[in-house]
């Protein structure tokens, strides 16, 4: 959508070098919309909040995108560019989560985590984007 390529690179590795001892620890997790977590060690998390901080440059590139001409080469530009900051508000989710994740499994041989109906929680109008941006 935003006009970008990837590529995907396959590499080999020695299995002993990817290996690292976490001493058996067990952690249980507790989401939250203030902080992203906080875990059974008294531990917390600050959640990055990507969409409301890049509420406002959002909401100015649709504005923009509202006013061209349908078919036209400025739309299809103001596409590209609300795409892009669509773009880069889940590469920044998904970087936070990556990065939180391999912590947690490095750390911890067990880690519990409340299960909670979030596909349920999304119907309510008042907390959905909230929600939504923390990425459960």
């Amino acid at each position: 959508a935003s006009g970008k390529y990837y590529v995907s690179l396959c590499v080999e590795a020695e299995k002993e070098s990817l290996l690292c001892p976490n001493g058996g620890k067990q952690i249980g997790i507790d989401v939250g919309l203030k902080v992203f977590y906080s875990d059974s060690n008294g531990d917390t998390v600050e959640n990055p909040h990507p969409l409301k901080k890049l509420q406002r440059k959002l909401r100015r590139e649709q504005r923009r995108l509202s006013r061209k001409m349908p078919k036209s080469v400025n739309r299809e530009r103001a596409r590209v560019r609300v795409a892009r900051v669509h773009e880069r508000i889940a590469n920044i989710r998904r970087d936070f989560l990556h990065k939180i994740s391999t912590r947690l499994a490095r750390e911890n041989q067990t880690v519990a985590v409340e299960h909670l109906n979030i596909k349920g929680m999304l119907r309510n109008h008042k907390l959905a984007k909230s929600i939504s941006d923390v990425s459960w």
